[in-house]
């Protein structure tokens, strides 16, 4: 009866011992992915928050920014988290069972707080700057795109937003339901975002010809983030990264800004929440069950 509880008892010990330790590597996880993040809208926000306060927008500068801060993101976490930072990685990579589930929550938050400390960190350099183009609490499209993306893009298409911006107000918001409807822009973060992920696991899978731990994050960051926001930029922002919009959003609020270009149109719904997730898990999807298989049929047959 005494060894039984002595073996109960030690059994207990290595049960705490592995839990501690599996949390303990769960928690540098999910700070990895803050740090990621962190990165990642540090450079690409500082980028535009730079071109709009200079009043000089260099685009070539802000996706140089974006491409390298992506770069920089991946080797600095990749190896303990993964990298994700961005939440249709996550999602993706759980329904493709890349990911367990329990983990999707924490990285997720922890994404978007990294981008909201990268955001507060802008707003400690250049906030009263900021404040005085844009008092709060009001928040104006330029602003609001300067620290997450704005559809259509303000910064190109600035003469059809209604200043006020109040959705039963007049003719040029019909005008720019009418030449920007919603549809279109959801179709081009899904599409984008299916390619992201495409290219992703094209470059992270094991089992893929392309596959390079060292020149993943460039294939990434400059061979795709690079030349697609050079294209789809003008039209949505190129969000197609959940965390590098919410994140600052909390940080603006925080800041003093209580409404205004936060969700006009819905966008963050029918824009940039829904389409991004469908169209990330279907690159994933598309890459298992329609490229890999082919792939190594042609490899096999080849060989």
């Amino acid at each position: 009866m005494e060894r039984s509880c002595e073996e109960s008892h030690e059994l207990g010990e290595k049960w705490v011992i592995t839990l501690s330790g599996t949390v303990k590597e769960s928690l540098w996880r999910y700070l990895a992915e803050f740090v990621g993040t962190f990165i990642l809208v540090l450079f690409g926000d500082g980028a535009i928050v730079a071109s709009l306060l200079t009043n000089t927008p260099d685009y070539g500068f802000i996706m140089v920014a974006w491409g390298f801060g992506a770069v920089l993101a991946i080797y600095a976490v990749g190896p303990i988290s993964g990298a994700h930072i961005n939440p249709n990685v996550t999602l993706a990579f759980a329904v493709t069972k890349r990911l367990k589930w329990r983990d999707v929550i924490p990285y997720i938050i922890f994404q978007i707080l990294g981008a909201a400390a990268a955001a507060s960190v802008l707003l400690i350099f250049w906030g009263s700057v900021i404040a005085q183009i844009d008092p709060p609490p009001f928040l104006y499209a330029k602003v609001g795109a300067a620290f997450f993306a704005e559809y259509p893009n303000p910064f190109f298409w600035g003469a059809y937003w209604p200043n006020s911006l109040n959705p039963s107000g007049g003719s040029l918001y019909s005008q720019l339901n009418q030449v920007f409807p919603l549809w279109k822009g959801a179709f081009a973060e899904a599409l984008m975002t299916f390619l992201l992920l495409l290219i992703v696991v094209a470059v992270t899978d094991s089992d893929s010809p392309f596959y390079n731990q060292s020149l993943a994050p460039w294939a990434i960051g400059i061979g795709y983030v690079m030349p697609f926001l050079l294209f789809e930029a003008q039209l949505t922002g190129g969000m197609i990264n959940e965390a590098r919009s919410w994140g600052p959003m909390l940080a603006l609020y925080l800041f003093g800004y209580r409404t205004g270009a936060f969700n006009f149109r819905g966008q963050y719904f029918f824009v940039y929440g829904i389409p991004d997730f469908i169209g990330g898990i279907l690159g994933v999807l598309f890459w298992d069950y329609v490229v890999k298989p082919y792939i190594k049929t042609f490899i096999k047959r080849n060989s």
